[in-house]
């Protein structure tokens, strides 16, 4: 019998003190389960709190993200596992009501650490929801703020939610957007069609950040597992991971609150250079920024040292999604890849690795020397990419793509995903952001997929290709879609395959604007 704690056992002069208490037991006694009674706990720093304040008033400018999401941005943490070995929360019934912009769960340098439901929002959203009190077909619109507004807070993406529909429009433009009065705003929109335009009662959304500190942080962490967890809202992502191994979710909901319709600004969850299985199951995304799942290693830019000493950079835009830098571990196979294609062409291992702060990069030794060449200048980790299991989950209404991947594994079964903004699901490096690598197995079956792809034009549906100049390399390994139902009448093609050695599609129904199901060139393809 592991032995148990409550959380009143604990003293402090409010709900983080107490928390930080009782975590600190749980560090020194491994194996230990913290008891937290039902209710609302509301977290809170000066620094959390100056944070929002800064965004809100424009002192982080019109993006804060360069800002916020930094190596070097010093921010807080709420409930910070830091160390823990075997423990388990269980908090059914509770609430972190986070007041400010922090990091409210940190899960970092742990094994067998259990989280069980939690649920986490803010007192001050990091978005303003207006009513539209006024809409003509020129464009122009008023909408109502509960929260204040003024004209320095960064907007940087925003959205309409259609009461009429039920989804989110994204086929419109942003014009001028004026601040009448703290909670008055007048603007104009450039739509194609006047159909596209907000009704009265019609909800606008302003999200005041792009990506920042995530709502759950699981970092050097071994077999994590949450469970029953929800996420209300975020000022950037809902559960970011780096360096994990084996992180098993079942009923996450990112949802948002009730009454409003938008949950975290960016992606619900996203796993960087992650080993072992990521399973997510039987789980809930609605409204959020961004993605709902995107699984991937990074590609590494190689500066030569030595004959086999390099130091290896992630040159993507905005970084690495924690902050943290990158690196391999020794006995790690790497493989050279082709620029323009992502084709691998050489491969070596990892015989050292070094930290080097100043150029926030990894100093690697491998067993032979890289061929670089002017079409050869990305490295990619092979065994830093776990398996993905997204099963029985369900995500609507949201920006960007749903599943990402890019992982040599992956399995997306009995998931329904409808209305959001681009593809339902999309496996394909992508080397503007460095994110790899080729897949090997992709099974796709039984899912529903409708209505996707408001924004994309090409493809609502699963689209399996390389983002890359070369459309000609066959990559990817083998690919299964069956028993799945894609219907995107917004787009040319409801199911795209290129860039891929073997496809197999059985028993699926594909409806869309053009020709139903696209196989690129060179791909071997059975269709039944």
């Amino acid at each position: 019998m592991h032995p148990q704690v409550l959380l009143t056992d604990f003293c402090g002069g409010d709900d983080l003190a107490r928390f930080t208490a009782a975590l600190a037991h749980l560090r020194t006694h491994p194996g230990t389960t913290l008891l937290i009674p039902p209710g609302t706990y509301r977290i809170s720093t000066p620094r959390a709190r100056k944070a929002q304040a800064s965004v809100m008033s424009g002192a982080f400018g019109k993006n804060p993200e360069p800002t916020m999401f930094s190596p070097h941005y010093v921010y807080d943490r709420g409930l910070d596992f830091d160390g823990h070995v075997d423990s388990t929360v269980l908090a059914d019934g509770v609430t972190l009501l986070v007041d400010g912009f922090m990091e409210p769960v940190s899960i970092r340098n742990c094994r067998n650490v259990t989280v069980q439901g939690l649920t986490i929002d803010h007192a001050r959203k990091p978005y303003s929801k207006g009513i539209v009190i006024a809409s003509a077909p020129d464009g122009s619109y008023t909408a109502i703020f509960t929260d204040a507004i003024n004209p320095d807070m960064p907007t940087p993406r925003k959205c309409f939610f259609s009461q009429r529909t039920g989804v989110y429009e994204p086929r419109v433009k942003f014009r001028e957007l004026n601040v009448v009065d703290p909670h008055t705003i007048h603007g104009t929109l450039e739509a194609e069609s006047t159909e596209f335009l907000p009704e009265v009662g019609d909800e606008l959304y302003l999200c005041h950040t792009y990506h920042s500190r995530p709502a759950v942080l699981i970092e050097e962490a071994k077999n994590t597992t949450l469970r029953n967890i929800t996420i209300h809202s975020n000022p950037g992502m809902g559960i970011t991971a780096q360096h994990a191994e084996d992180v098993c979710i079942e009923h996450l909901r990112v949802v948002p609150s009730p009454g409003d319709h938008m949950s975290t600004n960016t992606d619900a969850t996203h796993f960087a250079s992650c080993r072992g299985t990521i399973r997510i199951s039987d789980s809930e995304f609605f409204g959020q920024g961004d993605d709902s799942v995107n699984v991937h290693t990074y590609y590494y830019t190689p500066h030569a040292l030595g004959e086999c000493t390099y130091r290896f950079t992630v040159d993507a835009p905005t970084f690495t999604h924690t902050q943290s830098i990158d690196y391999p571990l020794v006995g790690d196979t790497l493989a050279l890849v082709e620029t323009d294609s992502l084709t691998p062409i050489f491969t070596c291992r990892v015989t050292e690795v070094a930290i080097d702060q100043e150029h926030l990069a990894a100093v690697v030794i491998t067993d032979a020397p890289l061929p670089l060449a002017e079409n050869a200048q990305l490295v990619a980790d092979l065994d830093a990419v776990p398996r993905l299991e997204f099963v029985g989950c369900r995500a609507r209404s949201h920006f960007a793509r749903s599943v990402l991947v890019k992982c040599r594994e992956a399995l997306i079964e009995n998931c329904v995903i409808e209305d959001v903004f681009e593809n339902a699901v999309k496996v394909a490096a992508e080397s503007y952001w460095k994110e790899g690598i080729h897949t090997e197995q992709i099974v796709i079956r039984n899912c529903r997929f409708a209505n996707n792809g408001r924004k994309s034009a090409e493809c609502g549906g699963i689209a399996v290709y390389m983002d890359v100049p070369r459309a000609d390399a066959l990559v990817h390994g083998s690919l299964l879609i069956e028993n799945c139902e894609v219907v995107t009448p917004f787009s040319r093609h409801a199911i795209v395959v290129k860039n891929t050695k073997h496809a197999i599609l059985h028993n699926n129904r594909a409806q869309s604007l053009g020709e139903p199901i696209v196989i690129g060139d060179g791909v071997v393809a059975r269709i039944d």
